[in-house]
């Protein structure tokens, strides 16, 4: 795999931080492999769960699940465990508050298609200290816990569970204590609470658990926000606004000054839900819009990660964000690549840069981190196409954005998107950075027009151009070029 280095502007962020290092690590698979989400090591580094499964396609088996600590420098260990013959997926894990971890799961014992729920305690050196589980009925086809919350001596942990043949989720609430005894469990077998691909957030306050899903939840026809008290009783159903029928795939958390953040997918108009955008929204705590914003184009599908965090903060005027551009609907051809969507707005949402990352494969994000050394990690599955598995990358930023160190070859990181490639009549391009310009040259260097640029998208014409091949020079005042782009006139 081959690395080429480029260069972005940078940006100065006034807030002290750790010193940040980045670092890249693919690791490659023989089998389905995922990783759901991960947690700081207080370090620069991270602590993920790493699960496999049987099959390319279509239906699966699980197999075993590992944690997987990676500095950050990028060095790795991980960290193996075995239940007898029973087959094991982990999906969650969370750093109790006087030391250790527990972690989630799902487990299938031998000779049975049940699956049950799997809790896993760690010491600090992440050794095992005990793991219990605990079956369903012998239809159940999934559970899943999506958060966990500690309150003292308790964990509260919102789920989905379902039966065979799992048409749908239902959402059940556990309460636990740091053992994994289950103290209290609530499952809402009720068809008006199919929660679909819903996201949990725990109140404030502490006093209410909500439930995220973009439709037909509690006579709701659109997306919605349900309530559930401290008891796990259903409470009520309210729609979130906009009433989007075309938004899905919610990701919900609190920035540091009790702004609820949301990424999501949608389409960039109503009338047309092939045109998928990444949007950012910012809720107060009554749930009410304050502001939203879109990333994406119009010939492109600009997807939010699959099925993990798509924002996050840890300082209220640096929020990251994280998704990806060109995406496929179904398994991509051999000759689809796409982009890694690496980004950071201000408190108000406005962009403070916008990166671009691969192009040399087809990378689909699964989920982003902010990190307490200022900088993030963006994890994605890069489709390897001799297995047609998806590896598991990741790659840690600073926070503008960019990856360094001494290594000779690094990941290309742009901060402009040029399409379509070749083209005809103009070129377009997608660029955050204020004041930036566009230098078109020619394949020897020779600058043939400038243009200035819109923040978002801007349209190069190209008529005056003979048929050939052109570099595109990125310009900011008192920066220079920052970086080129090739690009072929018809």
């Amino acid at each position: 795999m081959k690395y080429i280095a480029t260069f972005c502007l940078l940006f100065t962020l006034i807030f002290p931080v750790k010193a940040q290092s980045t670092f890249e690590f693919l690791l490659p698979t023989d089998t389905r492999t995922y990783s759901i989400m991960a947690i700081d090591d207080n370090n620069g580094g991270i602590i993920t769960l790493i699960s496999t499964v049987t099959g390319v396609g279509g239906p699966w088996e699980y197999l075993k699940g590992y944690v997987l600590e990676i500095s950050a420098t990028g060095d790795t260990t991980s960290h193996q465990y075995s239940f007898h013959d029973t087959a094991f997926f982990l999906n969650s894990i969370h750093r109790l508050n006087n030391g250790g971890y527990i972690v989630t799961g799902r487990s299938a014992p031998p000779n049975t298609s049940a699956v049950g729920l799997l809790l896993i305690g760690l010491d600090d050196d992440f050794n095992l200290q005990w793991a219990k589980h605990y079956p369903y009925s012998t239809y159940n086809n999934d559970v899943w816990i999506h958060d966990i919350y500690q309150d003292g001596d308790t964990l509260i942990m919102p789920a989905g569970r379902c039966e065979f043949p799992c048409g749908s989720m239902y959402p059940m609430f556990l309460k636990t204590d740091l053992n994994g005894n289950i103290l209290q469990e609530v499952f809402h077998d009720n068809p008006l609470l199919d929660s679909g691909q819903a996201s949990f957030l725990q109140s404030i306050d502490r006093k209410t658990i909500f439930m995220f899903a973009f439709e037909f939840i509690g006579g709701v026809t659109g997306p919605s926000y349900t309530a559930f008290n401290n008891d796990f009783e259903y409470l009520y159903t309210l729609p979130l606004i906009p009433q989007d029928h075309s938004s899905w795939r919610y990701y919900n958390t609190w920035s540091p000054d009790s702004i609820m953040l949301m990424s999501y997918l949608s389409a960039r108009t109503p009338e047309n839900h092939h045109d998928k955008d990444v949007w950012l929204a910012r809720y107060d705590t009554a749930f009410n819009l304050l502001n939203r914003v879109n990333f994406g184009s119009v010939d492109t599908l600009d997807y939010t990660p699959f099925g993990g965090a798509g924002i996050g903060s840890l300082h209220p005027d640096t929020i990251f964000f994280a998704g990806f551009k060109n995406a496929a609907l179904t398994l991509p051809g051999p000759s689809k690549v796409s982009w890694l969507m690496a980004g950071q707005v201000d408190s108000q949402l406005q962009p403070r840069f916008l990166h671009y990352i691969g192009g040399d494969a087809y990378y689909e994000a699964r989920y982003m981190l902010p990190l307490s050394d200022g900088g993030f990690l963006i994890h994605a599955g890069k489709l390897n196409r001799a297995t047609q598995l998806y590896d598991a990358y990741f790659i840690k930023l600073n926070k503008e954005g960019l990856i360094t160190g001494n290594k000779p070859e690094h990941t290309i990181i742009n901060c402009a998107f040029i399409s379509p490639n070749p083209a005809k009549e103009n070129l377009k391009v997608e660029c955050m950075l204020k004041g930036a310009e566009a230098r078109v040259l020619s394949i020897t260097g020779t600058e043939l027009a400038v243009y200035g640029l819109e923040q978002g998208a801007s349209l190069i014409p190209l008529q005056d151009l003979k048929p050939g091949m052109y570099l595109l020079g990125i310009a900011v005042p008192g920066k220079g070029l920052i970086e080129t782009h090739k690009f072929i006139k018809l």
